[in-house]
């Protein structure tokens, strides 16, 4: 594919913090020699919190809970950093959950053994057997301050579950006073990753180029019915790992004629 002026459509957009993009572009350098080059424009910084005395009382209630459950590869960064401070060996009985499979990963590299949903997402959690019966439980749920959707808390609720935050990271959102993309870069533009609701608004605000010229690849269909609702027409949804990413990247420039080398296995 090419622009109106002659040039390739081949650019790839991330907008993730650097080391999430760094983990996803290593997966496109191991399994792939591709073509496309990277513009790299984080939409966000995501800084430590310092806990709460509230916070405190929870780590330190740890043994009390009867599942942890980590939203994303920053609540288990963060979250294990102060929970490792109180904890040097972990409660026995304690259930822990990654909601997709990096957060496990992250959980299994510090030797602990986490359930992952086959669907990584809050249903996903839910549909797990160990959830289901969950009154008079306790559920410690780990994740940035501000946070999103509240249905998984709800819903363990409504189950008969405590339900308590811990709040370990804040999200700011960065500034581009001189524009997301030059014109030119927005020009040879052909995919963008966006992996969350308010990602994908903020990136809306930022842009200065009509929203059908380019594809975007989100993690799920409730994203990608928000994006089709703002004006993209482009979208497909691919699981919210950096293999499943990867592939629908390449998938789409191979579709789109963009150059892309094969592998050297």
């Amino acid at each position: 594919m090419t622009t109106q002026n002659g040039g390739p459509k081949d650019r790839l957009l991330l907008t993730r913090a650097a080391a999430q993009n760094q983990r996803l572009l290593a997966v496109l350098d191991r399994h792939h020699r591709f073509g496309l080059q990277v513009f790299e424009r984080p939409l966000m910084d995501i800084l430590a919190l310092t806990p709460e005395p509230a916070d405190h009382q929870l780590i330190q209630q740890l043994d009390q809970y009867d599942h942890v459950i980590f939203i994303s590869q920053n609540a288990v960064v963060y979250g294990l950093s102060l929970l490792t401070d109180y904890w040097p060996q972990w409660p026995i009985h304690l259930r822990w959950y990654g909601v997709g499979a990096a957060t496990g990963q992250m959980l299994n590299s510090f030797g602990i053994d986490c359930r992952v949903p086959q669907d990584y997402s809050s249903e996903g959690l839910l549909a797990l057997a160990e959830l289901q019966q969950v009154a008079g439980q306790r559920v410690l749920i780990v994740r940035g301050a501000g946070g999103g959707r509240e249905w998984l808390h709800d819903e363990l609720q409504s189950r008969g579950a405590k339900v308590d935050y811990l709040a370990v990271y804040q999200r700011q959102w960065r500034a581009y006073p001189q524009g997301l993309l030059t014109q030119d870069e927005a020009s040879h533009l052909l995919i963008t990753l966006v992996y969350s609701n308010e990602s994908l608004k903020r990136l809306v605000e930022l842009m200065t180029w009509p929203l059908e010229n380019s594809y975007l690849v989100v993690p799920s269909e409730r994203i990608q019915m928000l994006a089709k609702d703002l004006g993209f027409v482009k979208v497909s949804v691919a699981m919210p790992d950096d293999s499943a990413m990867a592939e629908e990247i390449l998938r789409i420039a191979d579709s789109a004629g963009a150059k892309v080398l094969p592998g050297a296995d």
